[in-house]
């Protein structure tokens, strides 16, 4: 019996909760610091290797939330650690078209539908603020895979390839999901 009760503890430590998770706008310094270390750290994105530019704007982004109403940081936690996060933005041109910029969830949380809930989430912003449609991207190789498909799943239609773009060899695909219900 004994045995039994701590096996059954040590599954309730490996396995996440299935408590209802809250998704919430970052609203201080100290939030935004939290979900810059967690998109840079390594439960997040299985491909660690960043450029430069996504080093600098994966720490500056949810700052830059604090301080522009055009740029929105939203993160999830449980039990004090940040488990998700969605950071996207208003076009420059102001005219109803936004930008997913990043998204992730960690490792030990995916098969949760918090991508899914993010996603949903930032959608529902977007038409509420007047938003035409989506566009984001992703790495064409094989690690970010499960990204196009969640995109793809989600109404994102791949519209071009930009070969070699992050690095030699590592092309840059763009999608879009039009909000106004309108083909392309």
């Amino acid at each position: 019996m004994r045995r039994l009760a701590a096996m059954n503890e040590q599954a309730k430590q490996e396995v996440p909760s299935q408590l209802p998770v809250v998704i919430k706008p970052v609203k201080s310094a100290t939030e935004a610091g939290r979900v810059s270390d967690f998109l840079l750290g390594e439960h997040c994105f299985d491909d660690q290797r960043f450029t430069p530019g996504e080093t600098e704007q994966l720490q500056w982004l949810p700052i830059r939330s604090l301080q522009e109403g055009h740029v929105s940081c939203w993160y999830s936690e449980e039990q004090g650690e940040v488990i998700s996060a969605i950071i996207f933005v208003e076009n420059e041109h102001r005219s109803g078209g936004y930008r997913l910029e990043y998204f992730g969830v960690h490792r030990n949380y995916r098969h949760r539908k918090l991508g899914w809930r993010l996603l949903d989430e930032m959608f529902k912003h977007c038409l509420t603020n007047g938003g035409r449609y989506v566009e984001t991207f992703t790495c064409d190789l094989p690690e970010y895979a499960s990204a196009r498909a969640l995109f793809e799943r989600n109404g994102f239609v791949f519209m071009c390839r930009l070969p070699d773009y992050y690095y030699s060899g590592e092309g840059k695909l763009l999608y879009l999901k039009k909000l106004d219900g309108d083909a392309e």
